[in-house]
This record gives structure tokens, C-alpha cells and sequence, in this order.
């Protein structure tokens, strides 16, 4: 093995923990592990929410994911956020075992129901509104209508409404705009005649940010991993980040002076360097917009990228580290003595978001819940 995970399985734990803190004994919690759990493994972060009695239900991006989930013999109720298959045999496997499906168009509806008919069986459905972040849902002048049809469904269970916020982040006042917009919507439903039981759509931020009321379910993502959606978030909860990536050195060698680095030859040596070539590239995850930028700690010290990070391999400056050898073990995000590496510093480097750093490492690469 030589480009692996550790996923810190006390660390998922206490950011639960956390958030069940948070919004108090009666409210649901609803991990996100979609997207193969922001990239810490979907099947290790599923068995830990089966196992934690903080944790009510699960969110998944998907059917296929939800149908993984059932494969695997997961019991606590399943709720897909985003798409999911229309095949009559897909939906009647995730009808019988109660999956929860987002209703944001009336085919999606029809549909459901039609399944609810052949398995004699209501099926739970939520009604995706949406607010402000213009992805999937009804928007507000839709639903007057669509409470009239959905009403028509006799297989359709109304468990839910809910929506998702764009910027809570870092803006207030459209988050309340949003916010506001939702309990509008809810009190036109209810006029309508459907008051669904679950209303959610607090995210890691809002959780952490804004005080709003209304809401009886909760979900969170990147924070469920220990990772912060901004900076605001730092100050009102305490997480611990659970992944730490590490590879191995497969070659160390002494470079002259004036010896070009890498494809295009991006970086120089000044002096006499020693490099160490690491088995890890950007076919890992591992961004090639990192190169000549990001650091990697090598027994408790700071290394340099030095060159372009290509498919498999990158290199690093080793220069003045004593007893560095083949084999040894270099830590890309995690610590490494008192040193640490962490993905919003990765995200730095590379002009992005801590979640796309994580979420966007190899599915294939082992990862080692501990």
C-alpha cells in the first residue's frame, strides 16, 4: 500500500456530538455522506451513523447510493437529495424499504405514486422548494398548483418540505430572505391543505451561524467530517478534522545546481538539492494546481512540492532532512509530529474549497477506518 487513508472514527464522533449539541434532544440529525462521504469512504461513514444513537437518518446524493446502502444491510431510514432512477424495479426496491425521495417536478411525483400502487404502499416523499439557490425544486409560484395535484396522490406520504440555503456562509441577509421565503411557502402548503411533519433546511453553516427557527430536521456535510464551510463557523463549534492522506517516497536523489524539475521543467534547483519522488499524483486526487505551491510534512518537517505534479508521482525537496530513506512515510493532509497539513491549506494552494479538496481523492484508495 503505498497511497492511503485514515479516517479517525472518534473524530466523526465528536463532530456528531457537536451538532446534536447544537440543536438540542428532539430535532432529527441527518449526516450527508453522499459523493462517497466528501470523500472519507460512504460504507465506513455509514457503518459509524449506524452504529451512533445521535444520528436518525441518513442523506444520499442518489439512488444508486441508497440502493449501496440497502445492499449492505444499513436499517436507519435513507433520504435522497438530488436524483434518482425512474426504472419500476430501482423504485420498488427503494420503496419497499422506505427511502425517502425529493420531489422537485410532477413527473417525479407520478411516478412515485404509480409505485406506491403496484407495492400497495405509500411512498414518503419531500417537497424540494426552491428559494434562492435556483438548482432543483418547485419554485414558490409553482406550488399553489402542485399542492392541488400532489393532494390526488393517494400513495404519495407527504413526510416533508424543505429547501437549502445559497449563501449562509457568509451572507446573512439573503439567507434570511431565503429563510423567510421557505415559512411562506410552508403556510401556503398548509392553506392547501398539506402540512407535512418534517421541515429542514438548515446546512453545516446555518447550523453553525444563524439562529432559525421552524426547522425539526437538520443536515450537515462538510462539517460531519470536521471540516469548516468559512471562517465564521470556527468561532461557534469545535471539529475535528477525521482524514489524514498519506504516501510513501519511492526514490531519493541528488540534483546539481541549475537541474530542471518535473514536465516543462517549471521549477530549478538553486543548489545542491536532494528530491524525493512520492507515489502519488494527480490521478489520486492529489491537485495538479498544488505544484511548486503545497507542502508535505516528512518526519515531523515541512517539503516543498518542487515541479508539476503529474499522474502518479510528485516530487519534493528533502534538502537538509537527515535520515530521510526510501519508504519512508509522507503525510499530504494530516500531522506529522507538532507540524500539520490541513485541506483548507490544500485548498489555498490550490484556489478552491476545502470540500472540493477532499471530495475529489481517488474512490479507489484504500481507506483505513480507525
Amino acid at each position: 500500500m503505498m497511497t492511503w487513508l485514515e479516517i479517525d472514527s472518534k473524530a466523526i464522533a465528536h463532530n456528531i456530538s457537536q451538532f446534536r449539541k447544537k440543536i438540542g434532544k428532539d430535532r432529527l440529525l441527518m449526516p450527508v455522506i453522499k459523493a462517497n462521504a466528501y470523500g472519507h469512504g460512504f460504507l465506513n461513514l455509514a457503518k459509524i451513523c449506524q452504529r451512533n444513537a445521535e444520528v436518525n437518518r441518513v442523506c444520499v446524493v442518489n439512488s444508486d447510493e441508497a440502493l449501496d446502502l440497502i445492499r449492505h444491510h444499513f436499517t436507519k431510514p435513507i433520504m435522497i437529495l438530488s436524483f434518482y432512477d425512474t426504472d419500476s424495479v430501482t423504485l420498488k426496491i427503494l420503496g419497499k424499504k422506505g427511502v425517502i425521495f425529493p420531489v422537485y417536478c410532477m413527473e417525479q411525483a407520478k411516478i412515485l405514486d404509480s409505485i406506491g400502487v403496484k407495492l400497495n404502499k405509500q411512498i414518503k416523499i419531500h417537497i424540494k422548494i426552491d428559494t434562492g439557490t435556483s438548482r432543483v425544486g418547485f419554485l414558490p409560484a409553482e406550488l399553489a398548483g402542485v399542492a392541488e395535484k400532489l393532494k390526488k396522490m393517494k400513495f404519495l406520504n407527504i413526510e416533508g418540505v424543505w429547501s437549502h440555503f445559497a449563501s449562509s456562509e457568509d451572507d446573512l441577509i439573503y439567507t434570511q430572505k431565503q429563510y423567510l421565503l421557505f415559512f411562506k411557502c410552508v403556510d401556503l402548503l398548509k392553506k392547501k391543505g398539506i402540512d407535512p411533519l418534517v421541515k429542514h433546511m438548515s446546512c453545516s453553516a446555518s447550523i453553525s451561524t444563524v439562529k432559525l427557527n421552524g426547522f425539526n430536521a437538520f443536515r450537515f456535510g462538510v462539517s460531519l467530517y470536521g471540516l469548516h464551510p468559512s471562517a465564521k463557523t470556527r468561532r461557534s463549534l469545535v471539529l475535528q478534522p477525521a482524514l489524514t492522506w498519506r504516501t510513501k517516497i519511492i526514490q531519493i536523489k541528488t540534483l546539481p545546481p541549475n537541474t530542471k524539475i518535473g514536465y516543462g521543467g517549471t521549477y530549478t534547483t538553486r543548489c545542491l538539492t536532494r528530491l524525493a519522488v512520492l507515489a502519488v499524483g494527480y490521478w489520486d486526487g492529489y491537485d495538479r494546481k498544488l505544484s511548486n505551491k503545497a507542502i508535505v510534512l516528512i518526519h515531523g518537517k515541512k517539503c516543498s512540492i518542487r515541479g508539476r505534479i503529474s499522474m502518479n508521482l510528485c516530487m519534493v525537496d528533502v534538502t537538509g532532512l537527515k535520515h530521510v530513506k526510501r519508504g519512508d512515510t509522507a503525510t499530504l493532509i494530516g500531522k506529522s509530529g507538532e507540524k500539520e497539513v490541513s485541506s483548507d491549506d490544500l485548498a489555498k494552494w490550490a484556489d478552491t474549497i476545502n470540500y472540493e479538496i477532499v471530495d475529489r481523492i481517488n474512490p479507489l484508495l484504500p481507506r483505513i477506518l480507525k
